[in-house]
Formats: C-alpha cells, sequence, structure tokens
C-alpha cells in the first residue's frame, strides 16, 4: 500500500481522511495544515503520494502541487476540491486523480486504485 502526506487546512478533513486511509491499508506518513508546511514536510520524508487539498490560506492546493512534483519527483498527487475543476487548472496541476468533498471511501478506494 501506498505511503501518504495528507495536506488539508482542516483538522478535522484530516483527521477523517487518516482514518479511511488507514483503514484501507495505506499507511499515513504526517499530515501538514498549509502547502507550505506540506512541502517542507514532503522533502523530509518523500511520501509515495500527497493527499492535497485545493483550498488553503497562503499557498493554495495548485501551487502546492507544482511545486511538490518539482521538488519530489515521482511523487502522486491527489487533488481534493470543493467542486470540479476546469480543463486548465487540472492540466496545470497534473493530479493522479481529483476527488470531489464530500470524501467517501469509494472515491478514495477509486482514486488510489490509480496507483
Amino acid at each position: 500500500m501506498a505511503k501518504v502526506l495528507i495536506v488539508d487546512d482542516s483538522r478535522l478533513s484530516t483527521s477523517a481522511l487518516s482514518n479511511m486511509l488507514q483503514e484501507m491499508g495505506h499507511q499515513i506518513l504526517d499530515t501538514a495544515f498549509s502547502g507550505e508546511e506540506g512541502l517542507q514536510k514532503a522533502k523530509a520524508i518523500n511520501p509515495e503520494v500527497v493527499c492535497l487539498d485545493m483550498v488553503m490560506p497562503g499557498i493554495d492546493g495548485a501551487e502546492t502541487a507544482e511545486k511538490l512534483q518539482a521538488q519530489n519527483r515521482g511523487v502522486k498527487i491527489i487533488m481534493i476540491t470543493q467542486k470540479e475543476l476546469d480543463v486548465e487548472t487540472k492540466g496545470r496541476i497534473k493530479a493522479l486523480t481529483y476527488i470531489v468533498k464530500p470524501i467517501t471511501r469509494a472515491k478514495l478506494e477509486d482514486g488510489f486504485s490509480n496507483l
């Protein structure tokens, strides 16, 4: 299973996502509550997958994804959004998959099946 870093400014969302992924057999390496913190932690722990919220204070998920991909070659991004993203934004982010909230186990299983 995957070694995962979760980046989301909501502690409630982070906790729920962490629990679901652990139940699915994934290893949660760490959590971060901002894009900046996510970049620092990803550099230190080199995750296989980053579950990344799109809307966060500071640098948003799109900018964080671009920086993560430049910093951690081969990292896979699973972008979590409030609404469907436009084609231009998806093209810039190049995430493995996009999950629209609310997050469910079925959506996670589908997203992680692409690994």
